[in-house]
């Protein structure tokens, strides 16, 4: 069983600021003074690291605002959506978005978070919230 020290945690956190539970990705934030969650979290190498605590943000985040950036045309790259969504246990997160195709985001939308592959390796994304079947 491979088991990270707190610190080898913290710096896998800061680079990574996911995790995968049970097949669900759930992002990290960190816990400061005053209750305060901040995202992401400090490096291990952070004079304030020792006085955190790592803390999972398993809420439904919402979208609060989003906008389109337009690559330039010579890159050949495609519009990528960008927003900020909230996760009721009070962190605002920038992050890409993923649609369906046709489907324009929503204020107020339900988010899940989903790791995408891109030229830079993996990241965070918000897709849609899949609606429970009836």
């Amino acid at each position: 069983m491979n088991i990270l020290s707190e610190a080898d945690e913290r710096t896998s956190a800061s680079q990574r600021p996911w995790r995968v539970e049970n097949g669900k990705t759930v992002l990290l934030a960190y816990r400061y003074i005053d209750d305060v969650l901040l995202f992401p979290p400090l490096p291990a190498t952070s004079p304030l690291a020792a006085s955190t605590q790592l803390v999972p943000l398993t809420g439904t985040p919402t979208l609060y605002s989003f906008t389109v950036m337009h690559p330039s045309p010579k890159t050949g790259k495609p519009p990528v959506p960008l927003g900020f969504a909230d996760y009721p246990e009070g962190v605002r997160i920038f992050c890409r978005l993923i649609y369906p195709d046709g489907r324009r985001p929503v204020i107020g939308d339900a988010l899940q978070v989903r790791l995408i592959e891109i030229d830079d390796g993996e990241i965070y994304a918000f897709e849609l919230k899949e609606r429970a079947q009836s």
